[in-house]
């Protein structure tokens, strides 16, 4: 999803920094598990600096990021960008391990 020129500062710096922690987890450079919060809410670890959580509720998906010192750095929600959408999307699959289950799937039938 490219960038528009014309939103301001703030809003895009979100969504670099969301596209950057898409792209992360897409490519397999970070893991995501599962937690034990009865929502589903997943976490990962940027190189030890920065813990990333994603979760939802009724009305929207969430991503928070903090740093190792427990500072909030970022929170974003699906009302702020749809990349927090994609990124909770992705996050799920790779988590539960969609990809493989499917081509076991796949390959099981042949």
């Amino acid at each position: 999803m490219p960038i528009r020129k014309n939103l301001p500062e703030q809003q895009r710096q979100l969504q670099n920094q969301l596209q950057y922690i898409l792209k992360l987890t897409c490519f397999g450079v970070v893991a995501w598990k599962r937690t034990a919060d009865p929502n589903e809410t997943f976490t990962t670890s940027f190189r030890g600096l920065f813990v990333a959580t994603v979760w939802e509720d009724t009305q929207r998906k969430y991503l928070r990021l903090v740093s190792s010192k427990e500072q909030s750095h970022l929170l974003a929600t699906s009302a702020d960008s749809d990349l927090v959408n994609v990124l909770y999307s992705e996050v799920r699959r790779r988590a539960f391990n969609v990809h493989k289950a499917i081509t076991d799937i796949i390959l099981s039938r042949s």
